[in-house]
């Protein structure tokens, strides 16, 4: 019981930092905030409450981390705020210290490449305790055992912690997007973003200059240390927060526990869009995604979605094309971006 852990006066959400205490449940994090709630009358928004449930798989650290943040930046405040949240979130992601995250980070040569391969391709991993690697990955947070004895990851925090921390911020690359287009001419009326111009460029970029500049180099060796499918998501995260500083809007990659799949939230003049791209695996993978992203975004009150796929050159199936469809009532508009193995590399 979460009441029983505590005691006497102390902020309740100090209790990870006193005893060693098991995942919460949903109902357990939410009777942790509603303690504070009854005791001080400031509320926390229903949204707020679930997103720290979700986000943070209940891990009690997180938890205690989010809530005790959210609480002593607004003091003043009746009711904390979903933006209240997304501060919070973006101090975890840049300015925190995790020792979990770091202990990760740490032992880049030995497990990115199999990070990499989880964060960025839909490939199935058994779960295997005794591999070094899920048992490292496992202790810390970042991975667990999914209901079919697979992989999956476990803090959806901790994924996106991770995704960030082996991102190429300083590849120059960021400048070069836009050189050759205004990118406001890339807004309908009405302040719309215009996909079909926005990712015609986009693969404008990518037969310029490829993808070889998102793939981090070891300095002593010169070998390659991050995988391919890791320079196609970087690259075109890069280019979307590149359009997003032209156009003074906001994005969030929203975290979860599926592998080879990265949804990203826009707001642009107060609109919110939600695009998922990922790396080709399959036809029924293609399509299962499609359903995924309409889920999704009927889920985040929006009426369509962004589906980018990035497809080898030698996949030459007429099913996997771009097109748009309605599915379970949601709009979902189809990108394909091409690409050499070898010389797109």
């Amino acid at each position: 019981n979460i009441i029983g852990v505590v005691q006497d006066h102390a902020s309740p959400f100090n209790i990870a930092d006193n005893l060693e205490v098991p995942y919460f449940s949903d109902e357990e994090t939410f009777t942790l905030l509603h303690m504070h709630e009854e005791e001080t009358g400031q509320l926390f928004h229903r949204e707020v409450k679930e997103k720290i449930c979700a986000n943070t798989a209940n891990q009690p650290g997180l938890v205690n981390a989010f809530a005790y943040q959210l609480v002593e930046r607004n003091p003043q405040k009746e009711i904390i705020d979903y933006d209240d949240y997304l501060k919070v979130e973006d101090w975890f992601l840049t300015e925190a210290t995790d020792k979990n995250i770091s202990n990760i980070i740490s032992k880049d040569k030995e497990c990115r490449d199999f990070v990499e391969q989880l964060l960025f391709t839909e490939e199935k991993v058994k779960y295997q305790v005794n591999d070094e690697k899920i048992k490292f990955l496992h202790s810390h947070g970042l991975i667990k055992k999914d209901k079919d004895g697979y992989v999956e990851f476990w803090v959806p925090m901790y994924r996106k912690a991770v995704y960030d921390a082996f991102y190429p911020y300083a590849n120059g690359e960021g400048g070069r997007f836009f050189r050759h287009v205004d990118s406001h001419s890339l807004l309908e009326e009405g302040g719309r973003v215009n996909f079909d111009k926005l990712i015609d460029n986009y693969k404008d970029y990518v037969k310029r200059r490829s993808f070889k500049y998102f793939r981090e180099k070891d300095p002593d060796t010169g070998e390659h240390k991050s995988l391919k499918e890791a320079a196609l998501a970087y690259s075109f995260e890069t280019y979307i927060q590149a359009f997003l500083q032209e156009v003074e809007g906001k994005s969030y990659l929203e975290p979860h526990s599926g592998l080879g799949r990265c949804d990203l939230l826009l707001n642009i003049e107060g609109k919110e869009y939600v695009i998922e791209f990922k790396i080709y695996q399959s036809p029924l993978k293609f399509e299962k995604g499609k359903e995924q992203l309409a889920y999704y975004s009927k889920a985040m009150g929006l009426k369509e979605g962004v589906y980018l796929v990035f497809v080898p050159n030698t996949v030459k199936l007429a099913n996997i094309k771009e097109q748009v469809e309605t599915i379970s009532g949601i709009t979902i508009k189809t990108y394909i971006v091409q690409y050499d193995e070898e010389k797109d590399f």
